[in-house]
């Protein structure tokens, strides 16, 4: 898979994991490769609360690969997603002086 199919998978990918992702709090998701070229799927919840909620699911991870999968997202790139929860509240504070 090339970087531009990449790309398109992964981005195809994000409307699906907020939807199933949604009743956990889940407000947006967007991704961005690291360094290596492997995906890193941020996700983004309301609160610092719900981050630490969603952070302490064991069942999240398996949810972004599975969609990941199932839009053609090569295996290996899959396994080595990582993935990060951030709130609406935390980033709203990176200004706050």
């Amino acid at each position: 898979m090339d970087e531009a199919q990449l790309k398109r998978a992964v981005d195809a990918a994000m409307l699906p994991i907020v939807a199933s992702l949604a009743p956990a709090g889940v407000l947006g998701a967007h991704w961005l490769p690291d360094r290596s070229g492997d995906p890193v799927v941020w996700l983004c919840v309301g609160n610092e609360a719900q981050r630490v909620a969603v952070q302490s699911y064991s069942w999240v991870l398996p949810q972004v690969q599975v969609t990941l999968t199932r839009l053609g997202l090569a295996p290996e790139k899959v396994m080595a997603l990582r993935l990060e929860v951030t709130s609406a509240e935390a980033e709203d504070r990176l200004f706050d002086e």
